[in-house]
């Protein structure tokens, strides 16, 4: 036998093996798969994330990712394979934001079919299939080599909330409330503390004091002027302000955490001193702020825009057309959802909040009583204009040498039946005794 001959009977067979395997594919397949020539695309989203589990797919709940990659595959993108392995088509994300986070600004990429029309009409496309909210706002060609997440030199998050959240403990927490220009410098002076490099281990979850990642670089946290929101349901004026963080990276629930604290301080809940505490090695319970006025604002890739400036579109700014849609976007879907409900909520349960417990613990800590009790005395006697002078002078707390904050005896004998028979509710038990 020839050596040509071995060599045709060889091919013979593997093609005869490939057939009883099942895996014989036309001659036409294989050259249409070397054919289709992928680039990578960056997407900009906006989303309103009070009904999803975060960013990230999920097998169990619903996600931002998962609604967006079968809006994708509805179109004929990706194939009904890269719906359980996104990786297949390298999807990327610049934050990985968690539940009931929005974002006006993310960034995700990911590798499809080389097409020029994706820039042009893939977003109405998009959005056709999608929720309403989740708004694709564009798609721009992106370098080969371009990753949302490694490439982004920074990450701007606000917090928008209603400026009562502030309110000291003589003022009621309401839609009424207006808030001060004495009190906005406080916030700003607070703010101010977590610039630069801390310790951000008590501002997340099952992270030590001498884990190295838990340093983060704060550039720039600044406090806005109050604005004016007419809620449509109430009829009547609610004030808000907003709070601008700017970081290299953040940590799970640490912007969150970072408000919490501000506005515990500024309510007199806690020492302007405590917030330097926190970033030392004791572990403290630092109170998380709701997640739904929480919003990606911006990522930044100011080395990468410079970096291809010549040859492909900026990531960073992407237009005045963009933005002013996404002005109005972030109004639309974002704004109007942050509910007084939740933040009520969080702030009636703020005094009670026990900064020494275990921050993986769902207990509630019996030893919360007294703050409880003067948070419901500061509600009542407010209407008291007789006793307001006495009131203001018992309820300021003294801080003694080993950092417990003692109230006064007078504030607690003041205390009435109801707010006694209250805590014995909400403890399970009967009311302690005043001494």
């Amino acid at each position: 036998m020839t050596k040509a001959a071995g060599v045709i009977e060889n091919k013979s067979e593997a093609v005869l093996h490939k057939v009883q395997s099942g895996r014989i594919e036309s001659h036409r397949a294989e050259d249409a798969k070397i054919r289709i020539k992928r680039a990578r695309y960056a997407m900009l989203l906006a989303y309103q994330g009070k009904n999803y589990f975060g960013m990230q797919i999920q097998k169990e709940h619903p996600t931002i990712e998962s609604q967006l990659v079968t809006a994708m595959n509805k179109l004929g993108w990706i194939t009904d394979e890269m719906i359980d392995q996104p990786a297949l088509f390298h999807l990327q994300r610049a934050a990985r934001t968690d539940r009931a986070v929005s974002a006006v600004r993310q960034i995700c990429s990911m590798e499809l079919p080389r097409n020029d029309e994706y820039s042009v009409t893939g977003a109405s496309q998009l959005n056709a299939l999608l929720p309403k909210d989740i708004r694709v706002i564009a798609i721009r060609r992106a370098t080969n080599s371009f990753h949302p997440q490694k490439m982004c030199c920074a990450r701007t998050y606000s917090y928008t909330l209603p400026t009562f959240a502030f309110a000291k403990p003589t003022e009621l927490t309401n839609s009424a409330f207006r808030i001060t220009k004495e009190t906005i410098e406080e916030i700003k002076f607070l703010l101010s503390i977590y610039k630069g490099t801390h310790n951000f281990f008590n501002y997340t979850s099952r992270r030590e004091f001498d884990d190295r990642s838990c340093y983060r670089y704060i550039l720039s946290f600044e406090c806005g002027e109050p604005f004016l929101f007419h809620d449509d349901i109430r009829n009547e004026d609610v004030e808000f302000i907003q709070l601008t963080v700017k970081g290299q990276s953040f940590m799970l629930h640490q912007i969150r955490k970072m408000v919490g604290m501000v506005i515990t301080v500024v309510r007199e809940l806690q020492y302007k001193s405590y917030i330097q505490r926190t970033f030392e090695s004791e572990r403290v319970d630092v109170p998380k702020a709701p997640g739904l006025g929480l919003l990606l604002e911006r990522v930044h890739y100011d080395a990468y825009d410079r970096r291809h400036a010549k040859t492909h579109e900026p990531l960073t700014d992407w237009g005045g057309a963009v933005e002013a849609r996404i002005d109005g976007l972030k109004f639309d879907l974002i704004t109007k959802e942050i509910l007084l409900s939740d933040m009520l909520q969080w702030l009636a349960d703020l005094p009670r909040h026990n900064f020494s417990a275990d921050p993986e613990s769902e207990s509630v800590p019996s030893n919360s009583f007294l703050t409880m009790a003067c948070a419901k005395v500061d509600e009542v006697q407010h209407y008291d204009s007789a006793e307001e002078k006495t009131f203001q002078a018992n309820q300021a707390p003294e801080e003694s040498t080993d950092g417990v904050v003692h109230v006064s005896s007078n504030v607690v004998n003041s205390m009435t039946a109801n707010t006694l028979d209250e805590h014995a509710t909400i403890n399970g038990g009967d009311a302690p005794e005043v001494r």
